[in-house]
Order: C-alpha cells, then sequence, then structure tokens
C-alpha cells in the first residue's frame, strides 16, 4: 500500500516555457517523487517531464503499465522541464473540432445567403421584364346580355365586353378583389377571346371564388381603402348585381367552351392544346393584352394598379392600399433582418471576448 511521508518537505525545481519554479515532493512507496498533477496545478498544459532534454518515463508496474498518481523519481540536482504534448489532449481537439464546425456552419449559412440574394435577383430581374402587365384578368358583357338571346357563336363576339384586372394582393383567390378600375373597352373582341381563352377560363374560376366568397370589392384595410374604393364600379359593391353577375360569367363560360369546342374541330396543335389547359401566360402574351384595350392611360398603371417587389424577389401588380401594405411590410422585414444580424454579430463577438 502507498504510504506519504511529507516530514522532511523538499522541492523539485521545475521549469516551463520562460519561467521556473520550485515543486514541493513526495515519497510514495520510500520513493521521492514530483507528480505530474502537482506540476499541472501551476502549468496546466504541461503533459510532458524531461530532463537535459530527454523524456522521463512516469515510473511504472511490471508489466509497463504507467503508475497511479503519474509521477517520476525526483532529481534535486537537475531541473525538471514541463513541456506540452505534440499530440492535442481530448479536449483540446473536442474544442477544435467545434470551433471548425462552427466556422463550416458559419460559411454555409453565408454560402446559403448569397445563394438565396442570388436567386432573389434573378427572379426579381426576370419577372421585371415579363410582368409588365397585371396576370389576373376576367371578361364581362359590359352591358346585361341574355344567353338564350344569342344564337350563334359569331353574334356572342358583337356583344361589347370589358376586361377587369384583380388586385394580386394574395395567394389565396379569396383574399383578392377587382381592381379599383372602370374597366377597359375590348377591341376586336373575337380576336382577343380567342387568343386568351384558355387564361380566361382560370381567371374566370378565381372570379367565381370570390363572387361565392362574398364580393370582389377591397376590404376596408384603412383610410386610403376609402379613397380607392370609391373608384371601383359601384356594380361591384352592389350585392343586388352580384346575381345577374353569376349569370353573366356563365355567359362568358359558355362562350369560352363554344370557342374551345371549335379550337378542338379544327385539329388544334399539340402547343394549342397545352394552353388550353390553361398554363401562365408568357411575357410576350402579357405585354400584348394592351394592344386589345381601348383607353390605357399614358403611365401604365394598368387598373389603378401598381407593380411592387415583394421581399422574396416575386413581382406583383396590386393596388395602392396594398402597395402601401406590402411596402410596409417589406421594409419591416429587412428592418428586422437586419436587427438580428446585428444582434447575431455582438453575440459572437462577446462569446470571442
Amino acid at each position: 500500500m502507498a504510504q506519504n511521508n511529507n516530514d522532511n518537505k523538499r522541492s523539485q525545481k521545475v521549469k516551463f516555457q520562460d519561467q521556473t519554479v520550485k515543486i514541493q515532493t513526495v515519497i510514495i512507496n520510500g520513493i521521492e517523487c514530483l507528480r505530474l498533477k502537482d506540476v499541472q496545478r501551476k502549468f496546466p498544459k504541461a503533459q510532458i517531464l524531461s530532463i537535459d532534454n530527454e523524456y522521463q518515463a512516469f515510473l511504472h508496474d511490471e508489466r509497463g503499465n504507467d503508475l497511479e498518481p503519474l509521477r517520476i523519481i525526483a532529481c534535486f540536482d537537475q531541473i525538471v522541464e514541463a513541456e506540452e504534448s505534440v499530440e492535442p489532449s481530448y479536449n483540446e481537439i473536442r474544442s477544435d473540432l467545434k470551433e471548425i464546425k462552427g466556422i463550416v456552419k458559419r460559411v454555409d449559412n453565408n454560402v446559403q445567403e448569397m445563394l438565396r440574394q442570388i436567386r432573389y435577383v434573378m427572379t426579381q430581374m426576370y419577372e421585371l421584364h415579363e410582368f409588365t402587365t397585371p396576370r389576373y384578368f376576367f371578361i364581362l358583357p359590359a352591358k346585361h346580355s341574355d344567353i338564350k338571346a344569342i344564337d350563334f357563336v359569331q353574334n356572342w363576339f358583337q356583344t361589347h365586353y370589358k376586361l377587369h384586372f384583380l388586385c394580386e394582393c394574395s395567394h389565396d383567390p379569396k383574399q383578392m378583389h377587382v381592381a379599383p378600375h372602370e374597366g377597359y373597352s375590348i377591341k376586336k373582341a373575337r380576336d382577343f377571346i380567342v387568343k386568351y381563352a384558355p387564361y380566361l377560363r382560370t381567371t374566370l374560376q378565381i372570379v367565381q371564388v370570390l363572387l361565392s366568397a362574398g364580393g370582389l370589392t377591397i376590404p376596408q384595410l384603412g383610410s386610403a381603402a376609402k379613397v380607392i374604393d370609391s373608384v371601383v364600379p359601384s356594380k361591384f359593391k352592389d350585392t343586388k348585381y352580384f346575381e345577374d353577375m353569376k349569370q353573366q360569367l356563365e355567359m362568358v363560360d359558355h362562350l369560352l367552351n363554344k370557342v374551345e369546342n371549335q379550337r378542338n374541330h379544327a385539329g388544334a396543335s399539340v402547343t394549342d392544346g397545352q394552353k388550353s389547359k390553361g398554363a401562365p401566360l408568357q411575357g410576350a402574351e402579357l405585354r400584348e393584352i394592351q394592344t386589345y384595350l381601348e383607353l390605357v392611360d399614358d403611365k401604365r398603371t394598368l387598373g389603378n394598379l401598381y407593380r411592387i417587389v415583394t421581399d422574396d424577389g416575386h413581382v406583383r401588380w396590386v393596388c395602392l392600399e396594398h402597395y402601401d401594405e406590402i411596402s410596409y411590410n417589406t421594409e419591416m422585414s429587412k428592418y428586422i433582418n437586419e436587427f438580428e444580424s446585428c444582434s447575431l454579430g455582438l453575440s459572437r463577438t462577446l462569446r470571442r471576448d
């Protein structure tokens, strides 16, 4: 059994880097020793004990197993040099790995942010070029027309139609509303309807959803909504008109069916077949819409709608009320993101300090 004898206290000179100190030795099993843990109390990084540049093996048993506590025989006429281990300790490895993971994560986050910004710019550049005209629109007869009174398709084309845009304030059709404008008379109604019939069928469904949800008028979101609402045709605000409007939408639906049937009988191409399914319009097709409309204003605010870029880089055409609301939310999102970035940077700085 190991016994400590501290009756005759002596000290061993130990040098670590440029500092030399005296560390008390202990006697274990009759041998005066210098324990590694005593050295580490003064020099925590010390792992190796050497004399004259010769590494000193710790005392060990017959099988070569180091004895606990780790120790060497004291040499009072020599200076024991304490050194750091060439190989990093387990804790150092863990610390280094943790730091590397942190760096990799920051680099990955930076790369992802750069990619996000690139995608944002690319989306914005593309959509600003393509979507120079609102994408959601529908047509209605300018005056009440009786379906039964129109026998032939050719007579349907003689009807005076108006085009109305929708505010793209939401991806949910139930949240959209008619643009604050009286609508645009359509020139060459036959050519327009034949060309845009597949797409009109899709937007017609949106209007039917809006009508079933309670109407097409702009929601009263603020004081500006009252000004905008005053420009919306009164018929869209009159619930008594909704029933008549349903009939007019049915008339348009019948017209689109007849146009589609004629196209099928005439032998439509594969491309026309794909368009008949209501595929989104391309930029050139959207821009061409204006050539069919009368009294398009010079400011290009079609339907009193304004083009805006959302925080994810997409282009929308919205009314003034939603323009202000989306702009406010976008600016607030930027402010919050900048604040979070500053907070994160400050937090990292404090952790390093």
